[in-house]
């Protein structure tokens, strides 16, 4: 299947699908029954086609396809379980108000001309080379990023602009590359600081709907000055510029190398081994779990995962199973590592 026709098919609800599927399924019945000619038949499934290309093209590009169509307000995000919550919150107000979200990993992967198509591939081919991943995921990674990148820029001038992050490497340098895209347009930004505002979470994707709700008259909704908005952009430039592969945040963001996390790694595989009855290997999942349950970074799983299966390379563990996917195989430290 075409890859846009299956994006557009994608932005279908299963509803609206089998209301197409019935459709069609009737009016071919209507053809067979003689009740309608084919030419009729084919002008109707035309007709069909062209209103569900319009209804997707809507969804997908929100600021492209309604000409006079009035929003009041576009919130920016960066997970899409932070967009779902918001999204309900935003359905208790009488507002016509967007919701736009990044859902990339900021905190991992090459960043440098990330608003490019060829700093989008380098990232792509990092992670393809780095990390086990969702095959769909994969495929249309460039595809969905350069999509949200034109759906930024294309925010209609004037239209007020919030933009929702968590005290976090992902979100903070995706803050940062927001207000660069952002650079040239005119519209009041306005920032929450979800940390700052509840002492609680590290990710607004663990905001509840109610969370939202309570948040967005606070005056936690600062807006964001000019100095600050150069501040941001000068921020993406010094992290883009060093464009390591991992970011993490402590008091702010800071690049650092990717064996930040090793020694965490090796520290609770011992703990872990300790713990159980026989000393033996330890789930490639349990480790990851143990690791990010004591941490207050936000990289993923996967990039974790990608560390444990470094340190087998290296030496440090001894693996049993296929590493394929972290339920499948496990570890244990190696006798003869001097660490």
């Amino acid at each position: 299947m075409n890859a846009s026709i299956k994006r557009k098919l994608e932005a279908l609800k299963e509803d609206e699908l089998r209301a197409i599927l019935l459709h069609q399924w009737s009016l071919f019945s209507y053809v067979e029954e003689g009740e309608i000619s084919e030419s009729e038949w084919l002008s109707q499934v035309k007709e069909m086609k062209n209103r569900t290309e319009q209804v997707c093209d809507e969804r997908l590009h929100p600021f492209q396809t309604e000409e006079g169509k009035t929003i009041e307000r576009v919130h920016i995000v960066f997970s899409e379980s932070a967009k779902g919550s918001l999204q309900i919150a935003l359905k208790q107000r009488e507002t016509k108000e967007e919701v736009l979200a990044l859902s990339p990993m900021f905190s991992i992967g090459p960043i440098q001309n990330l608003d490019k198509e060829e700093g989008i591939k380098k990232r792509k081919e990092w992670l393809f080379t780095h990390l086990i991943m969702d095959d769909e995921e994969w495929i249309h990674m460039e595809e969905d990023l350069l999509r949200i990148l034109d759906e930024l820029t294309s925010i209609p001038a004037n239209v007020p602009v919030t933009i929702w992050v968590g005290a976090n490497a992902h979100e903070q340098t995706g803050l940062c590359f927001v207000m660069h895209l952002l650079k040239s347009k005119t519209n009041p930004i306005n920032l929450v600081q979800v940390t700052d505002a509840l002492d609680f979470p590290l990710h607004t994707g663990e905001l509840s709907p109610d969370r939202f709700v309570s948040l967005c008259n606070l005056p936690s909704r600062n807006p964001v000055s000019e100095e600050s908005m150069e501040a941001y952009q000068e921020e993406w430039r010094t992290l883009s510029a060093e464009n390591t592969n991992l970011r993490v945040f402590e008091n702010g963001v800071h690049s650092t190398t990717e064996d930040h996390f090793d020694a965490a790694l090796i520290q609770s595989l011992k703990k872990l081994q300790r713990e159980s009855e026989d000393g033996d290997y330890i789930k490639a999942a349990r480790l990851i779990g143990e690791v990010l349950g004591h941490s207050s970074q936000v990289v993923g799983d996967s990039f974790f995962e990608y560390r444990v299966r470094e340190l087998v390379l290296q030496g440090e563990f001894l693996m049993k199973g296929v590493p394929r996917g972290m339920r499948y195989y496990k570890v244990k430290g190696n006798p003869q590592s001097v660490v």
